[in-house]
């Protein structure tokens, strides 16, 4: 099946706005056997629509974006109109819209009511977490997938697209994968040599993202694939944290659970990003507690009892502020796991001794304290986000050992 995928949005065209919906549309489909074809990227005007419908000849177009109550948002019935379906206003989806604005006391606007435009004969794709439904109808031999432009109410959004091609084409593809943190692609790829040969029966795609990598098995051989990931798992455990549903920050969390311990941070160049992941994850008030931001030499001081000698002598970013930094923050919190985090994230401030990129990090477990000196690349938002990652997998990592020790 030939597949398009059409963004709107001036956003994405002037590069204000990156189009991760492309790559979570094209991956979903990749893995129950559908390779998309183009993708392109089109302005909000109604003569852009007609071009692109009039010159791909596609038999599955995705739409994203342009779903919402505002003037410039005219995808559903531009695309409506351009395929003359018969179209009607689904109350219930009406409704729905005004019990959101009603909840967050807000008088919901007439220009609302376009995003209750529905086909007489298609699917209404929920959205959970905004106002746009999302639409999935058939016309001319052709399958039509309307979704909204913000990612986060895409994603669910898309996993019900999925189910229902999945059921349509009687999909037999088996996908499942693999996150790893603390390896990188091309170390990873050296490694696998005469793997993929080995398994020929098994597509195995990697997916390189900020500090993980994503290694997704398709094949159309339960046992195939199974062995094949067997082989993979074997070669890889020590780098592999979950399954494509996990989260680093979940695994985590999940490990303190188990191990009844509680967690505290104390965060310099990260600003607070550990803590705030953590928290991310649902039942984390059951072991995180509390957490500091350090930024300033003063604070370092004030609230972790680091030493104005140390700070003199070694700086702030050194394996001596990060040991003081830990022990003063267990001796404040009293958790049983602690991290502490310091660094230069730039771009600024980096000398020869202590270049940018530049972390140090304290973990207490158990009443011991272990110190690590990492060198990240990347610009600022880069070095703090594998600063949080190799922080959170370190956690992980220890406490597996834990694990192991104990024989859990």
């Amino acid at each position: 099946m030939k597949t398009a995928i059409i963004t709107v949005g001036k956003e994405v065209l002037t590069g204000k706005t990156v189009n991760t919906n492309l790559t979570t549309i094209s991956s979903k489909l990749h893995e129950i056997g559908i390779d998309v074809n183009r993708s392109f990227v089109i302005d909000d005007q109604k003569e852009e629509y007609h071009k692109i419908l009039d010159f791909i000849d596609e038999d599955l177009l995705f739409f994203t974006g342009g779903l919402g109550p505002t003037v410039d948002d005219i995808t559903r019935e531009t695309v409506l109109e351009y395929f003359n379906v018969e179209t009607y206003v689904n109350q219930d989806v009406l409704k729905k819209i005004k019990s959101y604005f009603d909840r967050m006391n807000i008088t919901m606007k007439d220009t609302n009511n376009k995003q209750a435009l529905m086909p007489k004969e298609g699917i209404l794709l929920e959205n959970e977490l905004g106002t746009a439904p999302g639409l999935y109808f058939k016309v001319d031999g052709k399958r039509i997938i309307l979704l909204p432009g913000p990612p986060i109410e895409l994603r669910p959004m898309l996993d019900q697209v999925i189910d229902y091609l999945r059921k349509e084409f009687g999909t037999q593809l088996f996908s499942r994968g693999f996150k790893l943190v603390g390896t990188g692609e091309s170390y990873m790829e050296n490694k696998l040599n005469g793997f993929y040969q080995k398994h020929p029966n098994v597509n195995v795609a990697p997916y390189a993202g900020l500090g993980e990598i994503k290694y997704i098995f398709t094949s159309d051989n339960l046992e195939d694939m199974n062995r094949c990931m067997d082989d993979f798992y074997g070669r890889f455990s020590q780098y592999i944290y979950g399954s494509l549903e996990d989260t680093l920050e979940g695994v985590v969390v999940a490990l303190l659970k188990e191990q009844s311990k509680t967690v505290s941070f104390a965060e310099s160049c990260t600003g607070g990003m550990i803590a705030s992941t953590i928290v991310n994850v649902s039942g984390s008030s059951e072991v995180f507690k509390e957490s500091f931001v350090t930024y300033a030499n003063q604070a370092k001081i004030k609230y972790l009892n680091v030493t104005p000698n140390v700070l003199n002598e070694f700086g702030a970013v050194s394996n001596e502020c990060a040991y003081e930094m830990v022990k003063g923050l267990h001796n404040q919190t009293k958790a049983q796991v602690c991290l502490s985090v310091t660094g230069i994230a730039g771009p600024t401030g980096g000398t020869e001794e202590k270049p940018v990129g530049l972390v140090y990090f304290g973990l207490y477990l158990d009443g011991e304290i272990k110190t690590y000196r990492r060198v990240f690349n990347g610009n600022r938002e880069m070095i703090r986000s594998r600063a949080m990652i190799y922080g959170l997998n370190t956690i992980r990592m220890e406490l597996l050992k834990k694990n192991m020790k104990t024989g859990k």
